[in-house]
C-alpha cells in the first residue's frame, strides 16, 4: 500500500452510506472500491462518477491534510455497476470482480475484505461472514 494511500486511510472517521445502512445491508454482498481525488474531505465527491454509481463514500476527519500534491484528498468511494450481482441480469453471480469487498466489513480506517457471501459463496449460517482475505488497495484506478 503506498504512503498516500494508508494516510487516506488514517484520516477516515466515517463512512456513509448513500442509500443508508439497512439497504446496503440487505441489496449487496460486494461493492467495488476505490480511491478518489476530492477537493473536499465531507460531503458526497461531486465529480462524475465514471465507474459506476456512488453506493457510499469515506469522510475524512477535521484538520485532514491532502494527500495529493494537487492539494487535493484520497478518498474511498463505494459503487456498483449495472453488470453486478444486485443489479438486474448482473453477470457476477458465483463470482466477484477484483476490487470487491463485502461491506459488512468496511469501517473507517479498514479497506474492508473479501468473504464468502462476497464471492457468491452463502454460509450455512445466514448472517454469518467468513473471512477469506483482505484485498489490496487499486491504487491503478485513480481519477
Amino acid at each position: 500500500m503506498s504512503d498516500a494511500a494508508a494516510t487516506s486511510l488514517s484520516q477516515e472517521v466515517a463512512i456513509v452510506w448513500v442509500e443508508g445502512w439497512d439497504t446496503v445491508d440487505a441489496k449487496y454482498d460486494y461493492v467495488r472500491w476505490m480511491f478518489e481525488k476530492t477537493r473536499n474531505r465531507t460531503g458526497k465527491p461531486r465529480g462524475s462518477m465514471r465507474a459506476g454509481r456512488i453506493v457510499g463514500y469515506a469522510e475524512l476527519e477535521e484538520n485532514a491534510e491532502p494527500t495529493e500534491p494537487s492539494r487535493r484528498y484520497r478518498r474511498r468511494v463505494f459503487y456498483v455497476k449495472d453488470n453486478d450481482r444486485s443489479e438486474p441480469h448482473g453477470q457476477y453471480q458465483d463470482a466477484t470482480p477484483h476490487e470487491a469487498v463485502d461491506p459488512r466489513t468496511i469501517h473507517p480506517g479498514i479497506h474492508g475484505q473479501l468473504t464468502d457471501r462476497a464471492r457468491g459463496r452463502r454460509s450455512a449460517q445466514p448472517g454469518t461472514a467468513t473471512h477469506t482475505c483482505e484485498p489490496e488497495p487499486p491504487d491503478g484506478m485513480l481519477f
